[in-house]
């Protein structure tokens, strides 16, 4: 059960906000489906075991946090239980360098592509190869759910294929975990294992990993102005 985020206090929202931030930063360092499960966790309300995930994953995967970030986790700790340390955090390594992005990013699925990073698909009259029946569902309900602003799709470099990535940008103030968890849970139900949806607040810089998907991205749909 997601917990209702206007009825969250100050601390609580800075304390999801962080852990968005966070699950932000590790994206493409760590597997999708730690990534994918931690953020349903996070727009859940599940929230027990989402610091021993986190630093458990960092952990296996040389993943560098923040000192602010584990500072949110041991935090998150404590209000919700009797506190402690997130697991394996002592063999994290502690940076607030960003993290370089591993993974190259294109427009379109096919190779050469047939649309040009930037191209603006929102008027709805593009080939169904290129904006196709999950880009349209996904649309569908990202731009009903209020204070999102663009909805962006790029396809992620892979060891087999290369695999869909949207990002949404939504105003601030808006809860963006569940708007990555409503795309997640729509993919889920087309098939898509391990769905990855960048949520990102307007007017905040997305770490560079959302900053490259977003630069090869095609536009969606753009809210009116």
């Amino acid at each position: 059960m997601s917990t209702p985020w206007a009825e969250l206090d100050e601390r609580a929202w800075q304390l999801y906000a962080g852990v968005h931030r966070l699950l932000l930063r590790l994206a493409g360092q760590v597997s999708d489906e730690v990534l994918t499960g931690a953020r349903t966790m996070l727009a859940q309300g599940d929230l027990a075991y989402l610091p021993d995930t986190v630093t458990m994953a960092a952990a296996e995967h040389g993943v560098p946090l923040a000192a602010r970030e584990v500072g949110v986790l041991r935090e998150l700790l404590a209000a919700i239980g009797p506190g402690g340390e997130p697991a394996a955090v002592d063999q994290v390594t502690i940076s607030d360098a960003d993290p370089v992005p591993v993974h190259r990013f294109f427009p379109d699925s096919a190779d050469p592509v047939r649309v040009p990073a930037g191209a603006d698909l929102s008027a709805g009259d593009a080939d169904d190869a290129v904006f196709d029946l999950t880009d349209q569902l996904v649309t569908d309900a990202l731009s009903e759910h209020q204070g999102v602003v663009t909805v962006l799709r790029a396809w992620r470099s892979g060891p087999l294929r290369r695999r869909r990535v949207y990002l949404a940008e939504v105003e601030p103030g808006v809860p963006a975990w569940e708007v990555a968890l409503e795309a997640q849970t729509e993919l889920a139900a087309m098939g898509e294992r391990d769905p990855q949806v960048e949520v990102y607040w307007r007017g905040e810089e997305p770490p560079p990993y959302q900053r490259a998907a977003r630069d090869a991205a095609v536009v969606l749909w753009r809210a009116a102005t």
